[in-house]
């Protein structure tokens, strides 16, 4: 079967390339790469100015295309006489060489454009000298008439896969560095780009070091900003996961804004170089792909947590976000004054994002390496204690579990308001059963920071285990209130309903449950957790066929772990394949299940409630895990 043919349409395009970068970057690979971040601060601010798009990066060139020729043309002036100017600061001045072309073009589903009006655009480029906007006999055809355009004729060129064509150097009667009053400026007042604007997506930092080796610094402190704001009254910001899912997307601004479904995006860069950092960040209206602010930090190492916060600080100004004194005081606080424990600290964190027994082995690794450089760092015990419990769920360690109650308690001593703590304390005596120690420090964390989407989660699980279905209920749904887009909860919110017997609105439950992994698949095809519970909710709903499809591959993505093949037991008692959910169930057990308590009040299970065998398993859960609770 053929491919549907792709989307055409009429543009302007340009290709932008900055002058004399390789020979730079052979001499002088600092002052190359802050080349490339200027070109691209000021590509997307000028480009968004003159209604346009910016197609892709690529290395010191850039794509865009414009709605008119006369938009391009301006656009392009302006963008080549700003780099000129600000390129001087790298020590020397850098120019632009443009070449611009009008035509048909084929546009991908990314957003990326195909066809010969690009091909042409980027040899009319290279025919271009340095500092000249170069367009094509068509472009000139149609500006030709316009008083504030002057062109010069470079004759015939015969370019490579064009031919023969006619150039034409253009300059821009008084275009000087700002915008010509001929363009309709497309940015908004101040008080419209602010207004409606109620929901944020940060992007992953890029990371434009030397030897691109601070990928998790750039994401360390992209995560810091997020959850910082994640904290503000009136903003919706998506997790880390939905966010950091497009890193190197070849996407518009707008596309990737739909799919996040926020108002905005907070993007930027990172270098890092000695004790120096560089952070460029850059807010884009995501609803038109107009840039709206843009600010650049040069500052000591030692800086950091004071450039987080002026970050997180100028954009809610920018959106005219007021804080309450509490939402001030949880905004960003410096959790240690030694950067070396905060950058283990951050690589534990980017670690630990990858969910499998050796990562989070090596996370906690991270963290006890920070904690040996600051020995009062409250969050890096935090993380610590976050680990253990993560590593004894995986595998029912005792010494796991003794180790991250000593973390969390350490953590609460040197920090009593530090909700993560009290999380990762909440969730050790979950584990033990300990159920009404576990609600304190939940409840406790909620308290501290109501927007902390781990305190109602965890507790939900809490409530489901310990058999209180309303209250887990009631607190699935704030933690899905808090992070929408999080499939989880709403899954588990659906799980719930089922066993309080409350079947017509679990089926609604999971259907919108359905809808919300379905949109994370979009963005991680490959993650077994979704498509495991995406398996159940399937066959709840009677899709058998693609019940099992989606169970096979979660397995196929995940053979040896222990909740993947709990849930794929699952899926096979739904569908009434009764020998091989209790056949799933013993391998779950032995790779190292531990959860006999929620394993009694699983709504799945309830056909095989009374079989021997099941019995028989539930009971060795329920051993194991009062062994564990006795110690």
């Amino acid at each position: 079967m053929q491919g549907a043919l792709l989307p055409h349409r009429l543009v302007a395009v340009w290709f932008a390339d900055v002058a004399g970068y390789s020979a730079r970057a052979a001499e002088d690979e600092s002052g190359a790469l802050q080349l490339i971040e200027i070109l691209q601060a000021l590509s997307r601010e000028t480009v968004g100015r003159y209604d346009g798009r910016i197609v892709k990066f690529i290395g010191d060139a850039v794509l865009a295309e414009f709605p008119s020729t006369a938009l391009a043309v301006q656009a392009a002036a302006a963008l080549s006489r700003a780099y000129l100017e600000q390129s001087a600061a790298t020590g020397h001045a850098h120019s632009l060489s443009v070449g611009v072309q009008v035509g048909d073009v084929a546009v991908s589903s990314e957003g990326d454009l195909y066809g010969d009006a690009v091909n042409a655009a980027a040899r009319i480029q290279e025919a271009a000298e340095p500092g000249q906007v170069v367009v094509s006999q068509d472009v000139w055809r149609q500006l030709r008439g316009r008083p504030e355009f002057c062109f010069e004729p470079l004759g015939d060129r015969s370019l490579k896969g064009v031919g023969p064509i006619g150039l034409y150097v253009v300059t821009i009667e008084d275009s000087g560095m700002g915008f010509p009053e001929t363009i309709p400026l497309r940015n908004k007042s101040e008080e419209e780009t602010k207004k409606g604007i109620r929901s944020l997506g940060v992007l992953p930092f890029v990371d434009l070091s030397a030897d691109r080796d601070q990928e998790y610094f750039g994401d360390g402190v992209a995560e810091e900003i997020l959850n910082a704001l994640a904290k503000v009254g009136g903003l919706h910001v998506p997790a880390r996961t939905s966010c950091f899912a497009f890193r190197g997307a070849n996407l518009d601004a707008r596309e990737i804004g739909r799919r996040l479904g926020v108002d905005a995006l907070l993007e930027g860069s990172i270098r890092k170089a000695g004790d120096r950092v560089r952070i460029s960040v850059q807010l884009i209206d995501a609803r038109n792909g107009y840039h709206s602010w843009s600010e650049r930090f040069d500052r000591d190492i030692e800086d950091i947590f004071a450039i987080q916060d002026e970050i997180a600080r100028s954009v809610i100004d920018a959106l005219s976000l007021s804080l309450t004194q509490s939402e001030k005081r949880r905004l960003l606080r410096a959790s240690t004054k030694s950067v070396e424990a905060y950058e283990f600290y951050l690589r534990a964190r980017k670690l630990f994002q990858q969910w499998t027994r050796q990562s989070i082995e090596l996370a906690g690794q991270m963290f006890e390496r920070a904690i040996e450089l600051d020995p009062y760092f409250a969050a890096a015990w935090a993380g610590l204690a976050t680990a253990q419990v993560h590593l004894f769920s995986l595998g029912g360690r005792d010494a796991d579990l003794q180790k991250a109650h000593s973390a969390s308690t350490r953590a609460l001593e040197l920090d009593p308001e530090l909700a993560d703590a009290h999380v990762a304390a909440g969730q050790g005596f979950s584990m033990e059963q300990r159920y009404s120690e576990a609600a304190a420090e939940f409840e406790r964390a909620i308290e501290l920071d109501p927007t902390l989407f781990d305190g109602y989660y965890y507790f939900a699980r809490c409530c489901f285990k310990a058999g209180d279905l309303n209250k887990a209920l009631k607190l699935f749904e704030k933690a899905q209130s808090v992070r929408p887009e999080d499939y989880q909860s709403a899954a588990l919110i659906a799980a719930v309903l089922r066993q309080l017997g409350r079947n017509d609105e679990a089926q609604r439950a999971e259907q919108l449950a359905i809808e919300s992994i379905n949109k994370h698949l979009d963005l991680h095809v490959d993650e077994a957790r979704a498509l495991s519970l995406g398996a159940i909710i399937l066959a709840r709903l009677g899709e058998v066929e693609r019940a099992k499809q989606w169970n096979e591959r979660a397995m196929s993505l995940a053979p040896d772990d222990d909740a993947i093949l709990y849930n794929a037991s699952c899926v096979f008692a739904v569908l009434g394949e009764e020998d091989r959910a209790l056949a799933g169930l013993q391998r779950a057990i032995e790779a190292g299940l531990a959860g006999g308590d929620w394993l009694s009040h699983d709504p799945d299970w309830e056909r095989l409630r009374d079989h021997p065998r099941f019995q028989t398993l539930v009971q060795r859960l329920q051993r194991s895990q009062n062994h564990f609770s006795d110690n």
